[in-house]
C-alpha cells in the first residue's frame, strides 16, 4: 500500500501524476475544437481565396512561383511566404488522402495544424507575462492567461473568420523575439523578427520597438539585430523575387495602393473630396510616421524601453495601423490584442482593480465586433462614416489610456521580483 501511495506522490513542483495528463488534454481538445470550426458556414475567406491558390501552385512542383496566380485574383496574397511552408505540407497531406478538393476538410485540417501556432503563440505570451509579474503564474490564474491568449475574440476573427493562418505564426515569432531580446541574444531575436516579417507584411512596424529596445542593449546589440532581421528577410524574399519579380512585386508592394478607401477607417469621411487620393495612395505614410513618434516617446521615457514598456509599445504600434489605415478590418485588432493582454495582465496587481485588468483585452475585442459592421455588404455612406469616426474615438481613447498608464511611476523592472497576488 505504501509503495503505491508513493507512485501517486507529488514530484518536486507540486504537480501530481493525477494532473500531469490535464495539458495534454487540454491541448489535444483545443485542436480538436479547431478542427470542428473548419466545418462551420462561413463563406470562403482569404484562406480559400488567396493562399490555397499559392499553396497549390507550390503543390504543383513551382514552389517559387507561389505569387503568380495574383494576376489573376482580386484579392492576392499580400504577405510574405512563410505560412506558405505549413500550408504546402498540410496540402500534402490532404492530397494524400484525397481531401484536397473537399472544402470543409482541408479548411478543418488547416485550422487543426495551425491552431499549434495559436498554442505557441498562448504558451510565449504567459512566458512574458511571467517575466513581467517576476513570479510564476499559479493554478486558475494560469489557466485565465492562456484562456485570454488563446481563446480571445480577435483570435477567432483572425484565423475562423477571415482565415488569416499567418497572423498567430507572426505574433508568435514576435513574443519570442521579445524573449531573446530580455536575454541580451540580439542576432537570435533579429532571425525572429525577419521570419515574422516573413510572415506578415505589416510585421515590419513591430520592428520599431523591438529594435529600440534593442538600442537600449547598446548600439553594438541594435547593429546585429536589424543586420540579422534584415538579412532573414531578404533571404527569405529574394529566391521569389529572381523567380517571379513582377506578380511579387505587384502582390506585396503594390496591390495596396490599388485598393479604395473602405469602410472602419477615419480616411471614410474623405470619400469624394481631395484627400480620399492622399488616403488611398499615402495612409500608410501616416500610420509608420506616427507609429515612429509614438515609440521614440516611450524610449525617451526615464529608463528607456523596458521590456514591460515593450510590450505596451507593440500593443501601440499595431494598434497605428487600425487607427489610421484606410480600411479596418476585424483581424487588424489580433496583434493588439495579444500584446495589449500580455502587457495588461503583466503589469496588474491586486489593488489596481478588475477595471485595469480586463480592459485592453475586452476593450480591444469590442473594437474588433465594431468592425464586423463595416463588413457589412451593401452599407450606405453615412453609417460607414458613423463606424470609422467611432473607431477613431475609440482605438484613440485606448492608447491615449494605455499611454497614461506608462508615466514614469508605473514603470516597472522586468528584473524586480513581484509576488503575485492571486
Amino acid at each position: 500500500m505504501s509503495a503505491r501511495r508513493s507512485n501517486r506522490a507529488a514530484p518536486p513542483g507540486g504537480v501530481s501524476i493525477r494532473r500531469a495528463p490535464w495539458p495534454v488534454l487540454l491541448t489535444g481538445g483545443y485542436i480538436a475544437v479547431w478542427f470542428v470550426a473548419g466545418f462551420l458556414p462561413i463563406v470562403p475567406t482569404d484562406l480559400d481565396i488567396s493562399f490555397w491558390p499559392s499553396a497549390q501552385i507550390a503543390l504543383s512542383g513551382h514552389p517559387l512561383l507561389v505569387y503568380a496566380p495574383s494576376a489573376h485574383l482580386p484579392y492576392p496574397n499580400a504577405n510574405g511566404p512563410l505560412s506558405l511552408v505549413p500550408l504546402t505540407a498540410v496540402g500534402a497531406l490532404l492530397r494524400a488522402f484525397g481531401w484536397l478538393e473537399s472544402f470543409h476538410l482541408r479548411r478543418a485540417v488547416t485550422f487543426a495544424v495551425f491552431s499549434l501556432f495559436i498554442i505557441g503563440m498562448a504558451r510565449e505570451g504567459v512566458a512574458a507575462i511571467e517575466r513581467l509579474r517576476g513570479s510564476r503564474l499559479q493554478a486558475l490564474p494560469r489557466l485565465i492567461a492562456y484562456g485570454a491568449l488563446a481563446l480571445g475574440g480577435p483570435i477567432w476573427q483572425s484565423m475562423a473568420g477571415y482565415g488569416h493562418i499567418e497572423q498567430a505564426m507572426e505574433v508568435w515569432l514576435g513574443l519570442l523575439a521579445a524573449r531573446l531580446l530580455s536575454r541580451g541574444w540580439a542576432l537570435r531575436a533579429g532571425f525572429a523578427v525577419g521570419l515574422m516579417v516573413l510572415a506578415r507584411s505589416s510585421a515590419a512596424l513591430l520592428c520599431l520597438p523591438l529594435l529600440l529596445t534593442a538600442r537600449r542593449q547598446g548600439p553594438a546589440k541594435a547593429s546585429g539585430f536589424f543586420s540579422s532581421a534584415a538579412a532573414t528577410a531578404v533571404a527569405g524574399l529574394l529566391p521569389f523575387l529572381i523567380a517571379d519579380p513582377a506578380d511579387v512585386v505587384h502582390s506585396l508592394f503594390m496591390y495596396r495602393g490599388s485598393l479604395q478607401v473602405g469602410t472602419g477607417s477615419i480616411w471614410s469621411l474623405t470619400h469624394g473630396g481631395p484627400l480620399e487620393t492622399v488616403g488611398q495612395h499615402f495612409d500608410i505614410v501616416f500610420v509608420f510616421v506616427f507609429a515612429v513618434a509614438l515609440n521614440l516617446w516611450l524610449a525617451s521615457r526615464p529608463g528607456g524601453l523596458t521590456e514591460q514598456r515593450l510590450f505596451a509599445g507593440l500593443a501601440l504600434t499595431a494598434s497605428c495601423l487600425a487607427l489610421l489605415a484606410k480600411t479596418v478590418w476585424p483581424y487588424y485588432f489580433m496583434e493588439a490584442y495579444v500584446f495589449g493582454a500580455v502587457w495588461a495582465i503583466g503589469r496588474w496587481r491586486a489593488d489596481d482593480g478588475l477595471f485595469a485588468l480586463l480592459l485592453a483585452p475586452v476593450a480591444i475585442s469590442a473594437l474588433g465586433l465594431l468592425a464586423e459592421i463595416g463588413s457589412t455588404p451593401g452599407l450606405r455612406p453615412a453609417p460607414v462614416a458613423v463606424e470609422g469616426v467611432a473607431m477613431f474615438i475609440l482605438l484613440g481613447a485606448w492608447m491615449l489610456w494605455t499611454a497614461h498608464l506608462l508615466r514614469p511611476t508605473e514603470f516597472r523592472s522586468a528584473e524586480v521580483s513581484h509576488p503575485y497576488n492571486a
